[in-house]
């Protein structure tokens, strides 16, 4: 900012001088805070104290950036540092209350952070040279391991141990006489967090025997959070059925009872805790009885009362690796060669001993190493680390974890701290974490990288130091966990200006005279005598929570909040005084019961993020929606949205459009797909009902060629049961004309085609033709396409690694010899 100027005008000459040369001197030594925070508990409150008036800064600069875009236009608050300078910015000063307000704010600031920076000589804090670390790209991601689901990574699977392991359970769970006389019987798998329970779970569920023997295998995680409903529809999707909009519990125990009937069944759940164990006795057992005689329920649980409690037949406790098996996990992790071992194998045994035993905590020292040189210097300072010593550490979580987190550079560390805020269990979509961290101001356009190409840097980083891991069943790694154990240690680290509320709990905070800026809530009762004080949030989330209508109209009065998520929560309506959340940049109501939009969404100028996917209910946009002109995400896939107002062509910042369907008669007040012409900037497009687009040269008027970003490209149209009359022929040479001139871009990574019904396949993936068309293909899944009887000459792509063809009229002879190929 012009310093002297805004003085001037504020009334207060100097006072924005100082506060920046303060905030100067305390950059100096903030890399030397943040390495010592974890031995003093001084020092620790020093920094948070510091990040509590900093927020208050970063408001006060959000509110003037605003009152100069009343004034005087709107400008990208991405980039807004390099703006801010300007007259615009200044002449928000001139009203004379506000001036006298913002004046008197910046001196509260001055003296706050007079007290802070004099503090650091007493702490002892000295300036140290700061080295960013540049990205390395050069990372190979393919061994990341992954979780709470049913496939298990080879970097996982180390020593003898967990094959005789495998053979003990395998024989329970497949032996007649294990059964009884009930049609379900349980067998248990028990250790403590992070020793690897849940590896070894996958281990028996993909081990061969237990494929001939059970004809359905579906495997659920029992997180604390999921209950009920919830955990019902989880298992009958993992069983292979469909629960549709279903959303009682007796329809849903009656579809899962249909399912299993007569079927020899495993089921794992993984992760039960005392307190849910409940869920068989109460809520499963009944439907799965309906099993044929030798089903199997394989649990694993940290606690053996639930073995007590779910009546297990047999039970088997995972020990701590031993020492030669702890440093082949170490060696897996770390990508170690022979030689390279046979150099650091004396330093590598030190740390596994270190390490205690627990895979855990192997594996994230193995994360910290990886961003290392492979030698012995390096090596030795991890094993001199203070921190495998300090005594005043929390002994709930291994020492590696401290040392894991140390190592982290400050901007991944906030971003860690901020996954902790999610129930357990959840699966964080790639860019949706990008979004997360663009909203709280972890992000922005540097030049070099995008926000979303520095984000997903970041998400990198976060999966190769085993921090988040990869969850299976997702292309490309788009989609992770955090490890419970993890979470935990994130949430106690965040405990200074973070909080997770859940049901019968009372607030308590590390410092509790520090403002609170984000919340979680789990459950459904609400202190509200808490929550009312809470005036500063950042951030809010009632994630799976039935208090979203409750809570709705109380909102309003979080003046500063810049997250609110309210995935799958039951509120219906928004109220238009939510509009007035000036700072609002993420807003997520994704599978919620949300029935309309207020007029005044438009009002949301600094939105950036707004989920609507799953909203079943919600069938139209207020025309104020183009005023959202900061949009970067908008998702309304899955919804009864038929059409988008006119005006989407102003939305010239979207990266990610999901859902848009083109209008039928290209109506005058409705968008179709040339309004997707001017959107320059998407990484992601998925368009819907691709039936209804019959005009060529509209398609056409989509520019999806010049389109220079885009990566993901989804085409999808409405299947064969859901349209109301058998498709003729000229409608399919319509299909065929359209999905022609919709002719993707060069930089396309990943195409999906589901339920296309033209007479063939469009030109332009007839890749023989020019391969530099695709060159950087990577992915390429072809579902319901009637017209294919053979595929064009794909195996050409050059960086093709995935192939997928789904219920597709490919002969036998064919698909045999593709396969082969």
């Amino acid at each position: 900012m012009a310093a002297d100027e805004v003085g001037m005008l504020l009334g207060i000459p100097g006072e924005m001088e100082k506060l920046i040369e303060t905030v100067r001197d305390i950059q100096c030594v903030l890399s030397d805070a943040e390495q010592k925070q974890t031995s003093s508990s001084a020092i620790k409150r020093w920094l948070l104290q510091l990040k509590d008036v900093m927020y208050d800064a970063d408001d006060l600069m959000d509110i003037c950036r605003i009152k100069a875009e009343d004034r005087h236009g709107r400008y990208d608050f991405l980039s807004s540092s390099k703006v801010s300078c300007g007259i615009r910015f200044l002449s928000c000063f001139h009203n004379p209350l506000f001036a006298h307000k913002i004046g008197k704010r910046i001196k509260d600031l001055n003296s706050s952070m007079d007290e802070i920076s004099k503090k650091k000589s007493d702490l002892g804090l000295v300036e140290l040279q700061d080295v960013v670390r540049p990205f390395n790209t050069s990372h190979e991601y393919s061994d990341i391991s992954r979780q709470t689901d049913p496939s298990v990574a080879l970097a996982d699977l180390v020593g003898g141990k967990i094959e005789e392991d495998t053979d003990l359970l395998v024989k329970w769970l497949t032996l007649e006489e294990m059964s009884g006389k009930e049609n379900v019987s349980a067998v248990a798998i028990v250790g403590m967090p992070g020793i690897g329970k849940t590896t070894l779970a996958k281990r028996v569920f993909n081990d061969p025997r237990i494929q001939e023997v059970f004809h359905l295998k579906f495997w659920v995680c029992v997180s604390k959070d999921l209950k009920g409903v919830e955990l019902l529809k989880c298992i009958i999707r993992e069983a292979g059925g469909n629960h549709g909009a279903a959303e009682e519990r007796s329809e849903l125990v009656s579809m899962l009872e249909r399912l299993v009937r007569g079927k020899k069944f495993i089921l794992v759940l993984d992760d039960v805790w005392p307190g849910s164990q409940n869920v068989w006795d109460d809520l499963l057992r009944v439907p799965m009885n309906g099993g044929a005689h030798g089903s199997r329920l394989l649990v694993t649980t940290r606690d053996d009362r639930v073995v007590r409690f779910m009546h297990a037949k047999a039970s088997h406790q995972v020990e701590k690796l031993l020492e030669k098996d702890g440093w082949c996990l170490l060696i897996k992790q770390v990508a170690l060669d022979e030689t390279e071992s046979e150099i650091l194998k004396d330093i590598g045994l030190e740390l596994v001993k270190k390490c205690d035993g627990v895979p855990l905590a192997i594996k994230a020292i193995g994360g910290v190493l990886r961003m290392k040189g492979k030698n012995r210097a390096d090596w030795k300072k991890i094993i001199k680390s203070t921190l495998w010593s300090l005594a005043d550490l929390s002994s709930d979580f291994p020492h590696a974890f401290y040392l894991s987190y140390e190592d982290l550079p400050s901007h991944l560390k906030q971003c860690f701290v901020l996954c902790s805020l999610y129930p357990e269990d959840t699966v964080f979509e790639r860019s949706e974490l990008v979004y997360l961290w663009l909203a709280e101001g972890f992000l922005c356009d540097d030049g070099a990288l995008s926000f979303l190409e520095l984000g997903i840097e970041y998400y990198k980083e976060l999966i190769v130091r085993n921090l988040l891991e990869v969850s299976g069943g997702y292309y490309d790694q788009i989609c992770c966990k955090m490890h419970d154990l993890w979470r935990s240690f994130a949430g106690y680290l965040g405990n200074g200006d973070n909080f997770i509320m859940r049901e019968g709990e009372l607030p308590s905070r590390s410092e509790p005279l520090l403002k609170l800026r984000r919340l979680s809530i789990e459950g459904t009762v609400v202190d509200l005598d808490f929550l009312n004080k809470e005036k500063y949030l950042r951030t809010l989330l009632l994630v799976y929570n039935s208090m979203g209508e409750f809570l709705s109209n109380a909102l309003v009065s979080f003046s500063h909040l810049r997250i609110v998520d309210l995935y799958k929560s039951n509120i219906s309506s928004l109220p238009d005084s939510f509009c007035g959340l000036v700072h609002l940049r993420y807003l997520d109501l994704t599978g919620s019961l949300l029935i309309a939009l207020p007029n005044s969404i438009g009002k949301l100028r600094n939105l950036v993020f707004l989920g609507l996917g799953g909203c079943l209910w919600l069938s139209d946009f207020p025309s104020s929606i183009v005023n959202l002109l900061e949009l970067r995400f908008l998702s309304f896939h899955n919804t009864t949205i038929e059409v988008f107002p006119v005006g989407l062509r102003k939305l010239e910042k979207l990266v990610e459009l999901h859902g848009f369907k083109p209008d039928t008669n290209n109506s005058k007040g409705l968008s179709s797909l040339e309004d997707i012409g001017n959107l320059s900037q998407l990484s992601k497009l998925i368009l819907c009902s691709l039936e209804k687009a019959s005009d060529i040269t509209v398609a056409k008027e989509a520019k999806l060629k010049e389109k220079g970003q885009l990566k993901t490209l989804i085409l999808s149209y409405t299947p064969n049961q859901g349209r109301e009359d058998p498709t003729t022929f000229e409608e399919k040479k319509v299909a065929q004309d359209v999905l022609n001139a919709l002719s993707p871009p060069p930089s396309l990574e990943i195409l999906q085609i589901i339920g296309y019904f033209g007479l063939q396949l469009p030109n332009w993936l007839h890749v023989g033709i020019n391969l530099s068309n695709f060159q950087f293909l990577r992915f390429l899944e072809l579902t319901e396409c009637e017209c294919i009887s053979q595929l064009p000459p794909v195996g050409q792509l050059p960086n093709l690694d995935l192939l997928r063809i789904k219920r597709c009229n490919i002969s036998y002879k064919y698909r045999t010899r593709i396969f082969i190929g």
